[in-house]
């Protein structure tokens, strides 16, 4: 099986993220980058399918600035196959829509039977890229899946839903949006971070694709950071009766959740 996975760069989630002063984009300053999480749990299936068939490759793909290179070295190091860079100037300002159009003549030249994206980016939270590159390849698409596996020439999904899965069987080429699954994403080796530093990362420019760059795009008119955390309260003094008496005046009154 020939699976290809689409990984976003995005800023690691153990990064204390600041807005910066136009308080409409982030300050990338000092920010540590890495493959949006939900992408990096695609790669872990995609890998866990390889470990099971050695005839399988992965390649992974990722739109973006030039800096999102070292997001493809990561999963590189952990296990894919090979890379590509679809990157420019202007890259990380294409709409949602046009980076769905560029990744699907990418999709259109590698010609997988499988293509692995996040639920959703870790970033902008929009859930929108997978959607829309199957839409554009007119593949169907299952979303949320935790497992997959071939069958009779398509592929079996389990996608996942309130208190269970369900499976569902695509008969050819399709898009998965890969929820969080049961195994946590493997760690980069030390040998596949050194076999990863020596590996070409073609790269391709989204005008030379030939697409419509012209798509609707949402835009960020403020951003914020939450509200600071108030102390907590700690309620000690009194018998099990009077505390909880305590507790729910606390919540009605202060807290307002009751």
């Amino acid at each position: 099986m020939k699976i290809l996975v689409c990984a976003k760069q995005t800023p690691d989630s153990t990064v204390r993220v600041k807005v910066a002063s136009d308080g409409r984009t982030i300050d990338t300053s000092g920010v540590t980058w890495a493959i949006s999480a939900y992408d990096e749990y695609a790669v872990e299936l995609a890998l866990e399918h390889k470990d099971r068939d050695k005839e399988s490759t992965v390649t992974v793909m990722s739109l973006g600035p030039a800096r999102a290179r070292d997001a493809l070295r990561q999963a590189l190091a952990m296990g894919c196959d090979d890379a590509i860079l679809v990157t420019s100037a202007t890259a990380e300002s294409l709409a949602p829509l046009a980076v769905a159009r560029a990744l699907a003549k990418v999709v259109e030249e590698v010609k997988p039977d499988l293509v692995l994206c996040g639920r959703q980016a870790s970033d902008d939270d929009q859930g929108f890229v997978g959607l829309a590159l199957a839409e554009v390849l007119g593949w169907p698409h299952v979303a949320t899946v935790t497992k997959f596996a071939p069958a009779d020439g398509g592929v079996d999904a389990w996608k996942e839903v309130e208190g269970g899965h369900e499976v569902w069987r695509a008969s050819g080429p399709v898009v998965l949006t890969v929820q969080k699954s049961e195994k946590e994403p493997r760690y980069p080796s030390l040998p596949g971070i050194m076999k990863a530093k020596k590996k070409a990362i073609p790269e391709k420019d989204p005008a030379a694709l030939g697409i419509d760059t012209n798509a609707p795009a949402g835009e960020i008119v403020k951003m914020s950071p939450p509200p600071a955390r108030g102390a907590g309260k700690i309620l000690k003094d009194g018998d099990a009766k009077a505390l909880a008496a305590q507790l729910a005046k606390a919540l009605r009154e202060e807290a307002k959740v009751l």
